[in-house]
């Protein structure tokens, strides 16, 4: 157990170097410290990290129920105008958290998607579940992400465990995500930290907010990342 602890700290220094390094004037003072709060169990910033059961929780809110959507999720700073929910912790932190549990970074995931002929290539290792919970009006809700985000062309929601683990560009030491705001991406973003591979996420204008499904507005939910 020790060993997997200084293992667990020795990631996170890495982690730190890689992602912060070159961001140290606008985030020295936003880098949270790893805090044990039970067996297995840690708090990065307003991150809850489960090493045991390899999950990740969080706090958002419901941002968008009608209309064209190109996100499930953004940071409160970015584009909160076509994201079902918002949310206060920076794109960086989450990225580092899925590094923290050893998620792999999907690299080819955008040159098979804009290639000339796409290939039916295997992501499972970077696939992440996404569940929303949430209490309105006494009555306690848990849904997957995916129920959502229509396909207005299919007529379908997103099919369940599309999500993948592509990472965010990081240009001249700047962490592009932490600029854009840009976390879960429904139409495919490179400066997201999690994109869709579902049908169509290469279409900017067939996706819609599920409103039949969604939390009331304004309503905080908590995010449970489920990891490979």
């Amino acid at each position: 157990m020790k060993r997997k602890i200084i293992l667990f700290l020795f990631v996170l220094f890495f982690i730190n170097n890689l992602l912060f390094a070159g961001d140290v004037d606008a985030n020295e003072s936003k880098i949270p410290t790893l805090v044990k709060i039970a067996d297995s169990k840690y708090r990065f910033g307003e991150v809850i990290i489960d090493q045991k059961k390899r999950t990740l929780e969080f706090n958002a809110t419901t941002n968008q129920k009608n209309g064209l959507i190109e996100y499930v999720l953004v940071h409160e700073s970015g584009k909160v105008h076509e994201s079902l929910f918002r949310t206060k912790v920076r794109p960086q932190i989450m990225h580092a958290c899925l590094l923290l549990l050893k998620v792999p970074v999907e690299s080819r995931f955008f040159e098979n998607l804009w290639a000339e002929k796409p290939q039916k290539l295997n992501f499972e290792k970077s696939k992440i579940k996404i569940e929303v919970f949430w209490e309105q009006n006494g009555t306690s809700f848990s849904k997957a992400i995916e129920t959502f985000a229509i396909n207005s062309q299919r007529d379908a929601v997103l099919r369940e465990g599309v999500f993948i683990f592509t990472g965010s560009k990081k240009i001249e030491g700047t962490y592009l995500a932490d600029v854009s705001g840009s976390m879960i991406a429904v139409y495919a973003d490179e400066e997201s930290v999690i994109n869709s591979s579902d049908h169509d996420s290469n279409n900017d204008d067939v996706w819609l907010a599920n409103g039949k499904e969604m939390p009331e507005l304004e309503v905080e939910v908590g995010l449970r990342f489920h990891l490979p």
